[in-house]
């Protein structure tokens, strides 16, 4: 089947937005475990620094997000969808089984309640509160934008892994 250029499109905005995403999560991930050991020791200009880094690469991966879904939704509905369904994947497919989405996800949690604690103590100058609340921002502002992502391809409607355990209830 020859592919229009709309779907071409698609289909390199979606693989490319993907694997620069993919990046993205890498070196969160490697910049997270340095920011946790930064707090446990009280080195806040590191803390400070690694916090910009990790503001930037949410905004960077938030882009990177927007650039993959930049597309018409029939070429989603038509292309890439049905190629995340049976035969192609296992019943259920979701980017939430991504090793590296689920390890950014547990390092965030185990980073955010010691740094949340510093805050509030006072132990971290107000240039590190300050510089953690733009990347809890940006975290907010991330999942905002995967909402809507969502919601323009799939109105109302359930991700794959949802309508999986939709069926499998019947």
């Amino acid at each position: 089947m020859a592919l229009t250029p709309e779907q071409e499109t698609a289909v390199r905005r979606w693989k490319l937005g993907h694997h620069v995403f993919h990046l993205h999560l890498t070196v969160m991930n490697t910049h997270l475990v340095a920011l946790h050991t930064a707090v446990d020791e009280e080195d806040w200009p590191t803390c400070r620094r690694l916090l910009d880094v990790l503001t930037r690469l949410y905004r960077a991966s938030t882009a990177s997000m927007r650039y993959a879904s930049d597309f018409p939704r029939a070429a989603y509905s038509d292309l890439l969808r049905p190629a995340m369904e049976p035969p192609w994947v296992s019943p259920g497919f979701s980017g939430k089984f991504n090793t590296d989405h689920e390890r950014m996800l547990r390092l965030l949690k185990d980073v955010r309640s010691p740094l949340k604690k510093a805050v509030r103590t006072g132990s971290a100058p107000a240039e590190v509160q300050e510089a953690a609340q733009r990347l809890w921002q940006e975290q907010s502002r991330n999942r905002a934008n995967h909402k809507l992502i969502c919601e323009k391809f799939v109105p109302g409607g359930k991700s794959l892994l949802q309508e999986y355990f939709a069926a499998s209830e019947k």
